[in-house]
């Protein structure tokens, strides 16, 4: 297919989380974490997904032979994708795993939360992935058309419509990887039904 998708490897951005107890531990996350933009709270965990089109990188070519237009006699010709990359960008906002002064027990829930946290998270990306393949599939189909005195002057307006609609599709669709997140969080109570839910009252 002429519109690939490459995924960078995704990046962890951490921040410090203090306390004796794990219930301080949770007081820490509360003040420091990052605020889901969905529903306006703080989380211990976010993923980000930022999806881009190297459109000025990308290759177009005639969909077909020009036309000629029976009004004007002008040249009208219609362009496709022959290459363009898009590029999907994961981050993840987490606290640090090494956290000092919890008890034995202690540790080992927060081991736990947070190996199962990470795992709520890989599940952002992945699905963040497969909506991207999608995407790739529906700008493929795109089209541009121009319409000039000459077929060259066609074939450059042609290619500009076509970035053109490469460009208001990803307006268009701007919010859709975040749809797709809050969908998932919504579903799982931001991964707490898998497992992502820190038990404070262990001491």
């Amino acid at each position: 297919m002429p519109v690939s998708l490459t995924m960078k490897n995704v990046t962890y951005d951490t921040y410090s989380v203090r306390g004796k107890n794990l219930t301080d531990i949770a007081k820490s996350i509360k003040k420091s974490g990052p605020k889901d933009p969905n529903d306006n709270k703080k989380v211990a965990f976010l993923t980000t997904t930022v999806l881009d089109a190297e459109v000025t990188k990308g290759k177009y070519v005639a969909d077909g032979k020009a036309k000629i237009d029976k009004k004007t006699d002008w040249f009208e010709v219609k362009y496709k994708i022959k290459s363009l990359k898009l590029i999907l960008t994961p981050s993840v906002r987490c606290p640090k795993r090494s956290v000092s002064g919890l008890s034995p027990r202690a540790m080992v829930e927060w081991f736990r939360f947070y190996a199962s946290a990470l795992v709520h998270e890989a599940k952002h990306v992945d699905k963040a992935k497969k909506e991207s393949e999608k995407i790739a599939k529906e700008i493929d189909k795109l089209r541009g058309v121009g319409l000039g005195e000459t077929e060259k002057e066609a074939q450059s307006l042609a290619e500009d419509d076509l970035k053109r609609a490469i460009n208001n599709y990803f307006f268009v669709e701007r919010e859709r990887l975040n749809e797709i997140h809050r969908k998932f969080d919504h579903s799982t109570h931001h991964g707490e039904q898998q497992g992502a839910l820190l038990d404070t009252s262990i001491l």
